[in-house]
């Protein structure tokens, strides 16, 4: 009987090793860098990679606490949301002469060939000034270097407008629609990341409806040898003289378009 006792005794110490090892993989993942493997940080369902929390005391831990989040502006913060009830919203403000009030989603960057699907629910209250002429950044895919970043979206003159390639000295923009103050703005995108031109491309829909097509900038979606990764929040020219808040009720990062536009119902 004491070979089978001998060979138990092995299986058991296998198994407790295996266990280990999966346990030191799982706490290795668990840091705050930029996840290479793109693991979620937030409530996930079919095809959703990473979503921001609703619940009011755990919202911002979906998110990255970084020195590039506010400059000359209010920490981001926690607020119910200005139009679905019983959620919780970020709110975003940035006072007259102020620059950057942003969050980082916990989630990794996007590098050539990589394609997502994004969506924003945003909310721009009655006193935002959507008719600045200065630039004005609410979303933006940030290289990780210095300068301009190759994929934004701004609010400025009224409406809202997809913008890069000012990085590398080859701007280019294009209009998306209305920016409407007083009212919630769902924002559903595809990107295909990539510094060519010819592969890199932009979808977007505006509450339901396409305004933009297999868009190519001049300039890609991606700068030569760079990856990008996703800012939302206010940032903006430190010439506008007006505070400004935007409230974000939900961002979803997923890898189809069905889950982007799963964004938490406005009332």
């Amino acid at each position: 009987m004491r070979p089978p006792r001998r060979v138990s005794r092995v299986l058991v110490a296998a198994v407790l090793l295996v266990a280990a090892l999966l346990l030191a993989a799982c706490a290795t993942t668990g840091g705050t860098g930029r996840s290479p493997g793109g693991a979620s940080s937030g409530p996930t369902g079919d095809g959703v990679l990473w979503r921001s929390g609703s619940a009011a005391a755990t919202l911002l831990d979906t998110y990255r606490d970084t020195p590039w989040n506010t400059e000359d502006a209010d920490d981001p913060r926690v607020v119910d949301s200005p139009d679905v009830p019983g959620r919780s919203a970020v709110a975003y403000t940035v006072p007259s002469g102020g620059t950057r009030s942003e969050l980082e989603p916990a989630y990794r960057s996007f590098r050539e060939g990589d394609e997502y699907w994004f969506g924003l629910a945003l909310y721009l209250p009655e006193d935002f000034p959507t008719d600045t002429s200065d630039w004005q950044v609410v979303a933006q895919w940030k290289n990780s270097g210095e300068g301009s970043p190759p994929l934004s979206i701004q609010v400025h003159d009224g409406r809202f407008v997809l913008e890069g390639g000012d990085g590398i000295g080859e701007h280019w923009q294009t209009d998306l629609g209305s920016a409407k103050a007083g009212a919630r703005t769902d924002l559903v995108l595809r990107v295909h990341f990539s510094s060519d031109p010819d592969s890199g491309a932009v979808d977007v829909e505006q509450d339901g409806h396409q305004v933009l097509s297999d868009y190519h900038p001049r300039s890609g979606t991606l700068y030569p040898d760079d990856k990008s990764y996703l800012k939302t929040g206010l940032y903006r020219s430190s010439d506008i003289d007006q505070d400004g808040t935007v409230y974000y009720d939900d961002v979803v990062i997923a890898s189809d378009r069905d889950a982007a536009a799963s964004l938490a119902s406005a009332s």
